[in-house]
């Protein structure tokens, strides 16, 4: 009879053929070789380790194998990305803020970048990137892999939800968790609605709770939870941390994330009222975003061209159409969410070019001006006497000016605003290339 250590050497020379596979293919634009290299070596390490134990030792067996299945289950992904399948440009500016946040130590480098893939899958649902918490000891780099809706992937003015996810990617990176665990716990949930799991369900089943909110709990205490135990039905560490990948999301995506997260959140749910294990109700998202992007200033740029003016006031007047009335939405105080975004910010800034910061008037006007006449919109012009300039525009100016289209389409539709963005992206890779020294 073929014993467990048996199996889990057959397993490991089966993941060695599938890996020998990838090098007939093409995975991101720096193709599969690094990608190869990297998960070879912690293959030879588990093989290594597991032929080291006798086959009686149960549980260095049993770490072997959860080894091999989280390694099987990232080579499965990594095979599932291929060049010309994604909105590659946006990818390659995305990689620059994920890579700033996620550089980190490991066996071989005090400041190694993370390798990043993608693919598509699923829906709406399935914005995600599997951030490896537990990168293997043995790692020479942690491997990211972003996920776009298969039906989105070219969405780019949607994919500014990822900002949420590199919020999740910075939280499990040892660098910054310690920083981030001491930001939240200074700022957000030393006092009021948040501060215990005790103060959230007295919040949550308080008698000023909106209907819908008492129906959700009245049925939720049909199967046996209550108050009392509300907490661990739910997750308490869950709901912290989607909170502060909310607030990380704004801060490295602007204005577009708050309009990507409403938008999409709402298309689940309507009423912004439903409570889930791993997130706290989108109403209450929602109304914390757009009170930070308030006091951010995010919605005013002191703006003096009128037409500019009305276009964004347009835009944030949709987007504060979504916010929830009710004060029971509001879990957080002006000054908690101003501190805490302002920390986080910090922190953010010291990881060039995570930190996101709102664009000139002029910006605006010549990106919007591009995007009126059906143009992509980057830093390019020609002047009366047919000189070509060219300047630097951020991805998330792009991102955030074809939103504010997209509040007043014009006789475009969202898809057409949603492609020029995509190309203007493209176009302006090219023109910050050809500026470079």
């Amino acid at each position: 009879m073929r014993t467990a250590k048996d199996f889990l050497e057959q397993e490991c020379r089966n993941l060695n053929a599938v890996l020998e596979e990838t090098l007939r293919f093409k995975y991101g634009l720096d193709g599969s070789q690094q990608f190869f290299e990297e998960c070879k070596n912690r293959l030879i390490f588990i093989a290594n380790s597991i032929s080291s134990v006798p086959s009686t030792d149960s549980a260095n067996l049993r770490k072997s194998s959860i080894a091999l299945l989280e390694l099987s289950g990232l080579i499965s992904r990594i095979e599932r990305s291929s060049v010309g399948e994604y909105s590659w440009p946006f990818v390659e500016e995305l990689k620059q803020v994920a890579e700033a946040i996620c550089t980190e130590e490991t066996v071989t480098d005090r400041n190694r970048a993370p390798m990043i893939h993608v693919f598509s899958d699923g829906g709406l649902d399935k914005y995600a990137i599997f951030t490896e918490a537990n990168r293997p000891s043995n790692a020479g780099k942690r491997i990211l892999t972003i996920v776009f809706p298969r039906s989105l992937k070219h969405f780019v003015l949607l994919h500014s939800i990822l900002g949420h996810e590199i919020g999740h990617a910075m939280w499990q990176c040892s660098k910054h968790q310690l920083a981030l665990r001491d930001i939240l716990n200074t700022h957000l949930f030393s006092t009021g609605t948040f501060a215990t799991e005790k103060d959230a369900a007295m919040w949550l089943y308080s008698a000023n709770a909106p209907q819908a909110i008492k129906d959700q709990l009245s049925a939720f205490g049909k199967s046996g939870v209550t108050r009392n135990n509300f907490f661990r039905w739910a997750s308490w560490a869950a709901w912290r941390e989607e909170i502060l990948c909310d607030l990380i999301g704004l801060l490295t995506f602007g204005p577009s994330f708050v309009a990507a997260e409403c938008n999409l959140l709402y298309s689940f749910d309507a009423e912004g009222t439903g409570i889930g294990q791993k997130h706290p109700p989108v109403g209450c998202r929602g109304n914390y975003l757009l009170k930070a992007a308030h006091l951010l200033g995010q919605d005013t740029h002191g703006l003096t061209d009128p037409q500019i003016g009305a276009a964004v006031r347009t835009f944030w007047d949709g987007l504060n159409a979504r916010r929830q009335p009710s004060p029971w939405f509001n879990v957080f105080t002006d000054g908690q969410i101003q501190d805490t975004a302002h920390s986080i910010a910090a922190l953010l800034q010291t990881l060039p070019p995570s930190c996101y910061s709102s664009p000139t008037e002029v910006e605006l006007k010549h990106l919007l001006g591009q995007l009126n006449g059906t143009i992509p919109p980057v830093g390019f012009s020609v002047s009366s006497d047919r000189t070509l300039n060219c300047q630097k525009i951020d991805f998330r100016h792009i991102l955030y000016v074809g939103w504010i289209k997209s509040a007043d389409l014009g006789g475009l539709t969202f898809e057409q605003v949603n492609r020029l963005c995509g190309h203007a992206i493209m176009q302006q890779r090219a023109i910050d290339i050809e500026l470079e020294p």
